[in-house]
């Protein structure tokens, strides 16, 4: 992430142009590595901690708020509702009703 600007920042992204709420530069670059993870075991979190100065469990603790936010599924459609997806089907306890 060089340039030194404050990832707290609200920042548009010049791709998938510019955002409905806005998203900080953080919650950008969390989307973007998340969105390519296809990295070896190991290798995600250790670039968690270099580019983004916080643990893994900080990462997805932030991630699994971001995801609820509509600046984030503006941002990133397709990576959101798979990640909410992901997320409804380890929440789901066998042999327990859904609400709805």
């Amino acid at each position: 992430m060089g340039g030194g600007a404050d990832v707290d920042e609200p920042v548009e992204s010049e791709a998938k142009g510019p955002l409905k709420a806005g998203l900080s530069a953080l919650d950008q670059a969390m989307l973007d590595l998340e969105a390519r993870s296809s990295q070896r075991p190991g290798a995600k979190q250790e670039t968690i901690r270099s580019t983004l100065h916080m643990t893994s469990a900080q990462f997805y603790q932030r991630l699994n708020a971001l995801i609820d936010t509509e600046a984030a599924l503006a941002y990133a459609p397709m990576l959101v509702r798979r990640l909410r997806a992901s997320r409804e089907g380890r929440l789901r306890v066998p042999g327990r009703p859904t609400s709805g």
